[in-house]
């Protein structure tokens, strides 16, 4: 997105909606990559829809590139997606063994249908169809009537396809490289030795990438 929408669009991604039934279609392309590098989905994730949608919500400045690697990397990650996964016990609040959610897929996967049936409805044609202004009108609308408070939840938590798509982009270290435009590889460790030193730009070309 660009700058401005950005920052008027953030508190409209942030929110929630349900839905019950999921679809499913060949991927192709970018989402035939993705596949591949997960073929243990089988949650009826709609792939090129779910492409498309992916153009529509993440941030602009990451570029065709960009969206391919972070649809790669979530669908990669909802292929390893434990659900209900016993969590580490919280030893000093509660005797209780407590579980996570559900996988969040199917719900996410029917989110998409709907808004596929929506852009049909309302355009004439599916939401891969029309130009990115008009996917980003049809979700923005859709996440309005839901809120779900000023924060990014952990993916797995995420009401709506679009908030677990952005919660998964922005827990990546590569988002916070794009974000202060420097290799600041947040999920290293630096030694003493370099703490000090002020990390290395991103060239150009590899921040639009």
């Amino acid at each position: 997105m660009k700058e401005a929408e950005s920052r008027n669009s953030r508190r409209r991604f942030l929110k929630t909606s349900g839905a019950v039934v999921a679809a499913v279609a060949a991927p192709a392309g970018a989402a035939a990559e993705a596949a591949q590098e997960g073929p243990s989905l089988s949650l009826s994730l709609d792939l090129p829809l779910l492409h498309a949608f992916a153009e529509a919500v993440l941030p602009e400045e990451i570029g065709a590139e960009g969206v391919r690697d972070a649809l790669r990397d979530f669908v990669t990650w909802m292929n390893g997606f434990e659900p209900v996964a016993e969590l580490p016990h919280p030893y000093l609040s509660s005797v209780e063994v407590q579980y996570g959610p559900p996988h969040p897929a199917p719900r996410w996967a029917s989110q998409l249908q709907a808004l596929d049936l929506l852009a049909a409805k309302r355009h004439g044609s599916g939401l891969a169809d029309l130009p990115v202004g008009k996917r980003r009108e049809l979700i923005a609308a859709d996440l309005e009537r839901h809120d779900a408070g000023e924060h990014l939840p952990r993916p797995a938590y995420a009401g709506h396809v679009a908030v677990g798509l952005l919660a998964r982009f922005y827990s990546r270290p590569r988002a916070a490289d794009l974000a202060y435009g420097a290799r600041i590889n947040a999920a290293a460790c630096r030694d003493l030795a370099s703490g000090a030193a002020m990390p290395a730009p991103l060239a150009t070309t590899e921040a639009q990438n």
